[in-house]
C-alpha cells in the first residue's frame, strides 16, 4: 500500500500551482477518480486513479502519466497495480520528432514487483488537425523487471507505437494509444499495452470518464495470465 500513494504523489505534484507554469505555457490534463465500498455479506473496497498531464510548446512536448488500481474483497487483495511514466518529444521538423521515455510499473497480482523502462527513438506527426491528432513512433528500449518470486529479468525491446486524440463533440474527447514491444533477444516474445479514455465534460472543471486498459505479455511466467484488461469509470477533474 505504500508504493501506490508515493508514486501517484510524484505525478500529481506536477499539476500543483507551484509547478503548473513554465515560461508562457501551462501544464494541462485530466485526473479520473473512482471508488467503491461494500459492507455486509460482501466486504470489499476498490479505488482507481488515472492522471494524464502534458505541457506543449511549438518545439517540444513533455507528458506525464500515471494509473493506479487497488482492490480488496473479503479481506484478500484482488488488485494492486501502479504505472507511471514521462515522455519528452522534441520537434526536428514540422512532422518529424525525436523522443525519450521513462516508465515504471508494478503489478503484484502478475508477480511483478517493479519494471523500469528507458527508451528513445523517432516519431512522425501523421495528422495535426485541430480536432484530430495522430502520431506514429518507434525506437529501442531497455527494461529491467524485478519479480516478486523468481529471478530479475533484463531485456532490450523494439518500440512500435501509435497514439491519437479525437474531439468528437465540443464536450466529448477520445484518446487512445497502442504500444508494441517485441524482444530483440528472444524471437516471438513481446509485450503490448493499449490505453484508451473517453471524457465527457459536464462543465469547465468536472466530467465523466471511461477508461479501457489492456496489457499482454507473452512471457509472464507460470500461473499468471498473459492478458490483463481493466475497465474504469468515474469522475474526471480537469487539471
Amino acid at each position: 500500500m505504500y508504493r501506490i500513494p508515493r508514486s501517484l504523489l510524484i505525478i500529481l505534484s506536477l499539476s500543483s500551482p507551484a509547478c503548473a507554469e513554465t515560461g508562457d505555457h501551462l501544464w494541462q490534463g485530466n485526473a479520473a477518480l473512482s471508488f467503491s465500498r461494500s459492507a455486509g455479506n460482501t466486504n470489499g473496497t476498490t479505488y482507481s486513479l488515472v492522471v494524464d498531464e502534458a505541457r506543449t510548446t511549438e518545439s517540444n512536448k513533455l507528458s506525464a502519466y500515471a494509473s493506479a488500481l487497488y482492490g480488496k474483497s473479503q479481506g484478500v487483495v484482488s488488485a494492486d497495480k501502479t504505472r507511471l511514466g514521462t515522455r519528452y518529444d522534441h520537434n526536428l521538423s514540422a512532422r518529424l520528432f525525436g523522443f525519450g521515455l521513462l516508465e515504471f510499473e508494478q503489478d503484484r497480482m502478475a508477480n511483478l514487483d517493479l519494471r523500469s523502462s528507458l527508451g528513445a527513438g523517432l516519431g512522425y506527426h501523421l495528422l495535426q488537425d485541430g480536432d484530430v491528432t495522430f502520431d506514429l513512433f518507434g525506437g529501442l528500449s531497455h527494461n529491467r523487471s524485478n519479480m516478486m518470486t523468481g529471478s530479475t529479468v533484463s531485456t532490450s525491446e523494439v518500440i512500435l507505437a501509435e497514439e491519437s486524440t479525437h474531439a468528437l463533440t465540443p464536450n466529448t474527447r477520445f484518446k487512445q494509444k497502442l504500444s508494441y514491444y517485441p524482444s530483440t533477444q528472444t524471437g516471438g516474445e513481446f509485450r503490448s499495452v493499449f490505453d484508451s479514455s473517453l471524457v465527457i465534460s459536464l462543465n469547465s472543471t468536472m466530467g465523466l470518464s471511461i477508461s479501457l486498459q489492456n496489457k499482454y505479455n507473452s512471457d509472464i511466467g507460470a500461473g499468471v495470465k498473459h492478458s490483463d484488461t481493466v475497465l474504469l469509470t468515474g469522475l474526471n477533474v480537469k487539471l
